[in-house]
């Protein structure tokens, strides 16, 4: 019997990482797109037919990354990812969230530097149902095969956005856009396999039904399986999964984690019908492939290695000196961040009171691991604290509103059997959730462990004064904790009253650059008890 197969290979959530050493101390990790290059070279080596997708968020996430799309004077160098993909020879990429952190002309001159397309069908033209970036679907012949891969997007881009960044864009429902575009690719492409890359993620693990993230529209990978049971592949993001299986409906479903760590891939096994000479698709077969075992693309490496050099060079310019850094070193998060105040936290929270004049301030503890402060802080130093390209606003807010979102927030914590303090196991899937665990500067707060959640926040006070339910206070934030995901949905966009068109990082780093010298201190505002 003649046979034929096809290989997807597929990564997502690169975040701008090139090189297999890491930004924070440069250390090896073994991820990144040079090292997800030469996997691809391999498998390219061994397999006549094969396809190479990128799955969304691939511009953002790195110091590399923001210093080309925030920093640098205008040049006409091509973004170093861009450039790493297009020697990697991706057959197309998929829009994510992501890219538009740094405005549309940024994202823009992306895909024109792109040497693959980029797709999105739902992603449209302002009150249109044209898709912004062209055709939301590509075809790709193998001999009497046709290949249809159709991107989607997660629609709650608005959500996270500020308006400046997308008022060229409307983000219409990937499963209602979906319908009309796999018709066509069946009846008028002719396709034989149907693959839905689509950047968002699922709700329920698709096979065993557990868990994994709120119903907001974020992730609708379980919809599009409820809606195409034809689906061939489906290819999700977002979450940073590792995750591969084969439904019972047969429809091969992954995702790949995030930062290069592993590439996707589907193996699509064809055996031809004599009968009616044409192929069908027989069996199907996904795994992950970890790329930390295999060498770096030297030739990747090297397109890089002067913007690195100069980025290096920028990121270690000493801001300001520390008085006594041993008190701001973070073993363990937990013991040293979650449970008790950290100086940085707090110097954070009082940059964005003094910034905004609101009345209290909240953020987050974005590492999942520990980190090392020195006798200077650095630009490196700033971006491993806070790495995400997050803006500042100030939104309204009851103290009704402010109790709940503390109640939920103290979720995160738990007792284990020996009444020590321990992470609660709904914040550890679909990843360990603690960036949405925040600690405020502002208001004065007790949360008690040993009550139940929804009833820990035993005291809370502004100004010495209980919290009146009722009033609204002024609360400086970042843009995407204001917008209402991650569980707080007693918050949301139309609670904002007022944004600064700049980073939280820029901020930050602009703020130690006045001060003449770091004195790490805690007031003790919130404690928890145990």
């Amino acid at each position: 019997m003649e046979k034929k197969k096809i290989v997807v290979l597929f990564t997502s959530d690169v975040h701008g990482k090139i090189s297999p050493y890491n930004s924070q101390d440069k250390s090896y990790d073994g991820k990144g797109y040079a090292k997800v290059s030469s996997v691809v070279n391999t498998i390219r080596k061994e397999e006549e037919n094969v396809i190479v997708i990128d799955n969304g968020d691939m511009l953002q996430g790195t110091p590399l990354s923001h210093y080309m799309l925030a920093e640098k004077e205008e040049t006409s160098q091509i973004h170093p990812v861009i450039s790493a993909c297009n020697t990697i020879q991706y057959d197309a990429a998929v829009i994510g969230n992501h890219e538009f952190n740094y405005g549309q002309e940024k994202l823009e001159q992306a895909v024109k530097d792109s040497n693959f397309p980029w797709l999105s069908a739902n992603i449209v033209k302002k009150r249109t149902t044209e898709p912004y970036f062209g055709t939301p679907y590509m075809i790709k012949k193998f001999d009497e095969l046709t290949v249809g891969i159709l991107g989607l997007t997660t629609k709650n881009i608005p959500v996270w956005e500020p308006e400046r960044h997308i008022d060229r864009f409307d983000f219409l429902d990937p499963v209602e856009t979906a319908t009309d575009w796999i018709s066509y690719l069946k009846n008028e492409e002719q396709a034989d396999v149907i693959i839905i890359a689509y950047h968002g993620g699922f709700e329920h693990d698709p096979v065993t039904g557990q868990y994994l993230a709120v119903s907001n529209g974020e992730n609708q990978g379980n919809d599009l399986l409820a809606s195409f049971p034809e689906l061939d592949v489906l290819l999700t993001g977002h979450q940073h999964l590792v995750y591969h299986a084969v439904t019972e409906e047969d429809t091969a479903v992954i995702q790949s984690g995030t930062k290069g760590e592993f590439v996707g891939r589907i193996d699509l096994d064809f055996e031809k019908v004599l009968e009616e000479d044409h192929y069908q698709l027989a069996h199907k077969e996904t795994s992950l492939l970890p790329v930390k075992d295999a060498p770096a693309d030297e030739i990747i490496l090297s397109d890089i290695k002067e913007i690195e050099k100069e980025v290096d060079d920028w990121l270690d310019e000493t801001l300001t000196t520390v008085s006594d850094p041993s008190t701001m070193q973070i073993e363990d998060p937990l013991k040293d961040v979650w449970i008790k105040e950290h100086p940085m936290i707090e110097w954070v929270n009082k940059a964005f009171l003094k910034i905004t004049g609101a009345d209290m301030a909240s953020t987050a503890f974005f590492l999942t691991q520990g980190m090392r402060f020195g006798n200077t802080l650095t630009r490196r130093d700033i971006h491993t604290f806070y790495p995400f390209a997050n803006t500042l606003v100030v939104m309204e807010a009851t103290g009704e509103e402010i109790r709940a979102s503390l109640e939920f927030s103290a979720s995160f914590l738990t007792l284990d059997a020996d009444g020590n303090p321990a992470i609660s196991e709904a914040w550890k899937y679909p990843r360990l959730l603690s960036y949405n665990y925040d600690m405020w500067e502002g208001i004065q707060y007790t949360i008690n462990l040993q009550k139940p959640k929804g009833e820990r926040i035993t005291s809370l006070t502004f100004n010495g004064e209980a919290l009146d339910p009722n009033k609204k206070y002024r609360v400086a934030t970042s843009s995407y904790r204001a917008s209402g995901t991650g569980g707080y949905d007693m918050f949301g966009e139309e609670k904002i009253i007022k944004e600064f068109p700049f980073g939280v990082t820029e901020m930050l780093i602009k703020e130690l650059e006045n001060t003449e010298e770091f004195i790490p201190q805690t007031n003790q505002n919130w404690k928890v008890l145990m």
